[in-house]
C-alpha cells in the first residue's frame, strides 16, 4: 500500500512576483512568443520545486544505509513519487524544438534508475505492511522466521539500490531531470498562456479518456491493472501541479478521486507482489518448510476483497465528471488561460 505524498506549494519568488504583476499581453509584439504569465512562471516553479525534492532525497540516501537508518523507506518512497511527478509534468508540457532525443533519453534513463528503487520499495511494503497481514490471515506462517528471511533478502536488495545511487549513471539521470526542469520555462515561453492552457487541457483530456477506456474494458488482469494505475498516477500528478497554481474544489475532488483509484489498484498490486516475494520467505510452523502453496492461497483469498474494492473505486471514478473534458473550467480557466494572477496555496 503506497503512502500519499501531497505536493508542497511551489510559489517561490518568481511566482509571487508574477501574481503581483499586471495582466500580461497575449503575445510579444516582435516575435509572437508569450510574455511571462502566472501559468508559465507557476509551472516552472513547480518543476523547480519538485526537482529540489528529488535532489534532496538523492543526497540524503547517498549518505548510505548506516547514516539514513529507519528513515530509508520514506526517503525511497518520496524519491520515487517526486520523480514520477516531474516526469508527468515533463510529459504534459511542450519541449523546445529539437529536444526529442533528450525526451527519449530521459525516459530510458529514468526507467533504469527506478528499477532498484522499486525493488527496495517492494520489500519495504512487504515487510512493514503485507507480511504481517499474511501472518494474521494464515496462523500456520512462522512470523519470526519469515520476517528474518525477508529481512535478509531485503538487505541485499537495498545494498544494490545504494550502489546504484552512487553510480555515475544515476548521477547522469539526476542531471537529465535537472536539465528538463530548467528547460521547461523556455519551452513554454513559445506559447501564450491561453494556447498553453488549451494544449495542456487537451492532453489531460486524452489521458483521462484513455484511463476511462481502461477502466471500462472487460477484465482487469495484472498487466492491465498495472497500466491503469500508471495512467491514474500520471493524470493525478499533472492535475495536482495545476491545482497548486489555482485552488479549485472541483479539481481537488478530481485529484482525490484519482488518488483513491490509485490506492485501490495499489492494494491488489501489493498482494501480487507479496505472492512473489513470499515464495522464499514464508515458512510453515507445522513443517518448518517454505509454505509456497499456502502463501498463494492466502494471497488469493486476500486479493478478492481488494479487487472488489478496486472495481468499486473504478465505478466511482467513471461516474465522476471528466474535469479536463468538461465544457467549462470556471476559475481554473480564468486564472490560468486568461492570465489572471494565480492564487497559490500556502506552504504546508
Amino acid at each position: 500500500m503506497t503512502r500519499s505524498t501531497r505536493p508542497t506549494a511551489a510559489n517561490g519568488s518568481a511566482a509571487r512576483k508574477a501574481s503581483a504583476a499586471k495582466r500580461p499581453a497575449s503575445a510579444s509584439s516582435n516575435g509572437g512568443s508569450a510574455l511571462p504569465s502566472p501559468l508559465h512562471g507557476g509551472l516552472a516553479a513547480v518543476a523547480a520545486t519538485w526537482f529540489g525534492e528529488i535532489r534532496g532525497r538523492v543526497r540524503r540516501l547517498g549518505e548510505g544505509e548506516a547514516a539514513v537508518g529507519p528513515a530509508a523507506p520514506d526517503l525511497i518512497h518520496d524519491l520515487r513519487i517526486y520523480v514520477r511527478r516531474l516526469c508527468a509534468l515533463s510529459d504534459l508540457l511542450p519541449r523546445a524544438p529539437g529536444a526529442r532525443p533528450l525526451r527519449r533519453a530521459l525516459r530510458q534513463e529514468v526507467a533504469w534508475a527506478m528499477q532498484p528503487l522499486a525493488r527496495a520499495r517492494d520489500w519495504d511494503v512487504f515487510m512493514a505492511e503485507v507480511l504481517p497481514r499474511l501472518c494474521e490471515a494464515e496462523p500456520d506462517f512462522d512470523r519470526q522466521t519469515s520476517m528474518q528471511r525477508a529481512g535478509t533478502r531485503s538487505a541485499v536488495v537495498h545494498a544494490e539500490m545504494y550502489a546504484s545511487l552512487r553510480s555515475e549513471r544515476f548521477d547522469g539521470v539526476v542531471r537529465l531531470l535537472r536539465e528538463r526542469s530548467e528547460e521547461l520555462h523556455g519551452a513554454m515561453a513559445e506559447h501564450t498562456a491561453k494556447d498553453l492552457y488549451r494544449a495542456i487541457r487537451r492532453r489531460l483530456g486524452r489521458w483521462d479518456a484513455a484511463l476511462r477506456d481502461d477502466l471500462d474494458a472487460a477484465g482487469q488482469g495484472a498487466r492491465r491493472q498495472h497500466r491503469t494505475r500508471i495512467r491514474a498516477k500520471r493524470l493525478r500528478y499533472a492535475s495536482e501541479a495545476l491545482l497548486q497554481l489555482c485552488p479549485s474544489r472541483r479539481l481537488e475532488r478530481y485529484a482525490k478521486a484519482l488518488a483513491g483509484l490509485q490506492a485501490a489498484l495499489g492494494n491488489t498490486q501489493d498482494l501480487r507482489t507479496a505472492a512473489r516475494l513470499g515464495q522464499d520467505t514464508c515458512v510453515s510452523l507445522a513443517s518448518g518448510k517454505l509454505a509456497r502453496q499456502r502463501l498463494d492461497d492466502t494471497c488469493r483469498r486476500l486479493r478478492r476483497p481488494a479487487e472488489a474494492a478496486a472495481r468499486k473505486a473504478a465505478r466511482r471514478f467513471l461516474r465522476s465528471p471528466a474535469f479536463w473534458s468538461g465544457a467549462k473550467q470556471g476559475q481554473v480557466t480564468r486564472r490560468l488561460a486568461e492570465g489572471a494572477p494565480a492564487r497559490l496555496p500556502a506552504a504546508a
